[in-house]
């Protein structure tokens, strides 16, 4: 990815951490120090595809990290729509995304990749159900079979190297549209566009997959009306497969029925055909349910689900949904019985008492539906599971939004979310219930009850946090937010925490010197210049480029850790950085289409065929942040980098925040050098 970018930039030579970087308290660490693995030689982060803006981290798979890159760059300029190969380390503007329609090619935007050691940490593009890895500044005619038509996302894996995700379909074949007559006036689609799905799960193991089938009475619709076609018409249903662990035992969410609702739009769909009247041609009937599945119009009944596959060739074993903690057709009302309810599972552990979390629809007091969603778990009982519901309860509801379990250890230990009201606001806080205990009592059932932990204070803050996942040895990971103003967006980091010890970090904290892009202190280097706890000077790396743009340019690098999306048992995190990157300069043109419509363009600005960096007022390089895949590895404790953190809260080092609002008040004005809290 790196091979065309000769890159010069001010650091030491010797680039590796010495003994002098060890902070003077490491005694008292319950943590690892980690290094991120997929720095590159210039400190960018290796963690999205060629030709993509962003990259977030997914799931580890073993010794393998694996990624999903999202939107395609857009690198072309006025000069005759030059692309610009060369530049990986800059950000280029992205491709605009348009709604699905049935009257233009579907075009995708979301890409699997993974990254190892074995490949230097270099994102490798995964095909699925078509081998077309993201294409730059793709011409519709020309590249139109180069041209990538699915998206597909990761959710999971096992250790064994069993992944888990989503794709959609590939487009079918375009049918004609008798109705689009092109003009030298006017245009119009020649042709309709369709595919027999949306959405299937699939379970990937190297150059195999299968995708996982929902029930089939939702795939396949015949009409229950004696006047209309009663040939069976394909709508694809919907499935997501979320986790898997080594015995191919996998659970998601699956459609098992099509609403009430839906059917009578595609009777509607069936009525148009039959009664053909007028100048207009009616829309084929693949096509009529590709344009409710568009607009949102095709709605399903969807429930937890659990695939048994063999893992040595993939083969379906079992497919069964998981029942919901109510029955919705013994609800006492006509109405209740018609709505439609979403039950999914969206984690599960690796013993054989299986324990499974996810959410679902509940019942209130009154024993009426719920719209919201709250968590749910399910444990093995002779083949089949039986529902729990997982606090809060519903007496909570005035305080209580929703709530859901993403993840559960072998243990029985899962972690989620609870939506609560915190000081006249809504917050995600993150969540901890042991489903090993007895469930508690209550009039609608047995409940598991949540526990929130607390962050940085001795008490309920209000800073929003999300809990991703949970390793055997009871350590979550997550993100959670660090600013305090109310009523503004809040910056996020991400965070570990340990169940036994009650202990909360910033991940960030918990990163070498190197990884969070300092090195030791060289007089040649002019970049920002820090001390660490133990007097140890530090300077932050600066990059500079003298090849890849129109003048010189130089920059400090930086790299944030916002979220974790899982931890393995080894340790390793998958997380999502914010990295920071020069910003080419953009500018809007006018040009006029084949249909003589005008339109305003943004292209990249470039001079001497090469594309220009925006400067801010000091005539320095104006820099984003974007995110990028983390990979993560636990080293020795003594290499965690001791200097300052400088993010929103600044408590004072090593010590919990009390509830004094005098002493917050003087706190916040604290530099923060260890922003964590302990047991005790």
């Amino acid at each position: 990815m790196f091979a065309t970018r000769k890159v010069a930039f001010a650091v030491s030579a010797a680039l590796t951490l010495s003994a002098t970087g060890a902070h003077a308290q490491e005694q008292e660490s319950n943590w690892p120090a980690y290094e991120i693995v997929n720095l590159n030689e210039v400190f960018s982060v290796r963690g999205t595809l060629d030709n993509t803006r962003n990259g977030y981290g997914a799931a580890v798979s073993g010794d393998v990290a694996l990624g999903i890159a999202k939107g395609v760059n857009d690198a072309t300029s006025s000069e005759d729509d030059n692309v610009l190969d060369d530049v990986v380390d800059a950000i280029l503007p992205e491709e605009s995304v348009s709604s699905n329609s049935i009257f233009r090619p579907f075009i995708g935007n979301n890409f699997l990749f993974e990254q190892s050691a074995a490949t230097g940490w270099e994102p490798t593009y995964v095909p699925l159900l078509e081998n077309k890895p993201p294409l730059l500044n793709p011409d519709e005619d020309e590249d139109a079979d180069a041209i990538p038509r699915t998206n597909a996302f990761y959710f999971g894996a096992s250790a064994l190297g069993l992944r888990v995700g989503s794709t959609s379909a590939l487009q079918e074949a375009p049918v004609d549209n008798p109705n689009c007559e092109v003009t030298e006036t006017s245009t119009c689609s020649e042709f309709y566009y369709y595919r027999s799905f949306e959405s299937h799960g699939f379970v990937q193991s190297g150059d195999n997959y299968v995708l996982l089938p929902p029930a089939p009475e939702s795939t396949v619709y015949v009409t229950e009306d004696e006047e209309l076609d009663p040939t069976p018409i394909n709508v694809g249903g919907n499935s997501v497969s979320s986790s898997i662990n080594d015995n191919g035992f996998v659970v998601g969410y699956a459609s098992t029925a099509i609403s009430d609702a839906s059917k009578e739009s595609i009777d509607g769909c069936l009525k148009s055909l039959a009664e053909t009247d007028g100048d207009n041609e009616p829309l084929p009937i693949d096509i009529c349910v590709q344009n409710m599945q568009n607009s949102g119009a095709m709605f399903y009944q969807t429930r937890g689900y659990v695939w048994q596959l063999d893992p040595s060739n993939l083969d379906i074993i079992s497919q069964q949904a998981l029942p919901m903690n109510f029955v919705p057709e013994e609800l006492p009302t006509e109405s209740d019985r018609d709505n439609v309810f979403l039950a999914q599972a969206l984690g599960a552990s690796d013993t054989s008492d299986t324990y499974i979390v996810g959410r679902a629809n509940q019942l209130n007091k009154s024993s009426r539906p719920l719209s919201t969603l709250y968590a749910q778990a399910w444990r093995a009982n002779g083949g089949g599971y039986d529902p729990y519901l997982i606090g809060p309860t519903v007496e909570d509801s005035e305080r209580i939004e929703q709530s859901i379990a993403y993840d559960v250890n072998d243990q029985g230990m899962a972690v989620g979310v609870v939506r609560r009201w915190v000081d006249g606001y809504v917050r995600n806080k993150f969540a901890v219930v042991d489903l090993s205990a007895e469930p508690e009592e209550y009039r609608d059932g047995q409940r598991f009850m949540f526990t929130e932990p607390n962050d940085f204070f001795d008490g309920q803050s209000d800073l929003a946090s999300i809990a991703r996942s949970v390793n055997n040895q009871g350590i979550v990971v997550g993100n959670i937010e660090v600013d305090r103003v109310k009523n503004l967006p809040r910056r996020v980091r991400g965070f570990a925490y340990n169940i036994a010890e009650d202990d909360f970090i910033n991940i960030n904290e918990l990163l070498t010197c190197q990884s969070r892009a300092y090195i030791p202190f060289d007089e040649a280097n002019d970049g920002t210049v820090e001390i660490d706890a133990e007097g140890n000077k530090w300077n932050r790396v600066v990059i500079e480029d003298t090849e890849n743009f129109s003048a010189p340019i130089k920059y400090e690098a930086e790299v944030i850790v916002v979220d974790a999306n899982q931890i393995s048992d080894d340790g390793t995190i998958v997380a999502t950085a914010l990295v920071k990157l020069p910003r080419v300069k953009t500018e809007q043109i006018t040009e006029v289409g084949d249909d003589g419509k005008t339109y305003i363009r943004t292209v990249v600005v470039t001079e001497n065929g090469k594309p220009v960096i925006e400067n801010d007022a000091n005539g320095k390089p104006t820099t984003n942040q974007v995110p990028r895949s983390l990979v993560l590895k636990p080293v020795d404790a003594a290499q965690i980098c001791s200097l300052t953190i400088e993010d929103g809260l600044n408590p004072p080092p090593n010590e919990r925040q009390g509830a004094s609002f005098g002493w917050l008040a003087l706190m916040a004005l604290a530099p923060l050098a260890w922003w964590r809290r302990r047991k005790g």
